[in-house]
């Protein structure tokens, strides 16, 4: 496997049932929105989180991510993928 592909922390399972808050700046109304959904595995530099439900993130967008019972950690948008209709899957980069 190439180096691109290696990944540089390890993944932890989030704990069961775990709930993580999105906090984002919604940028048709100026305010702050919040999405809620369960997390899926976290990192020292990131975690997985799955919500249900239509997704306004784009990739690269600066959010705030509260995971479980961790204190609030600005991050960035890694990636979205679509697992169903109205299901995602979102990473989060922390900063």
């Amino acid at each position: 496997m190439s180096d691109k592909y290696k990944r540089k922390y390890i993944r932890y399972p989030a704990e069961q049932n775990e709930l993580v808050t999105v906090y984002y700046l919604d940028e048709k109304t100026k305010k702050t929105g919040q999405r809620v959904g369960l997390g899926e595995n976290e990192s020292f530099n990131g975690c997985c989180v799955v919500f249900v439900g239509d997704v306004f993130f784009k990739q690269g967008q600066d959010v705030i991510c509260e995971c479980g019972k961790l204190p609030k950690e600005k991050a960035k948008v890694a990636w979205i993928k679509e697992l169903e209709d109205q299901i995602f899957k979102v990473g989060f980069s922390f900063e």
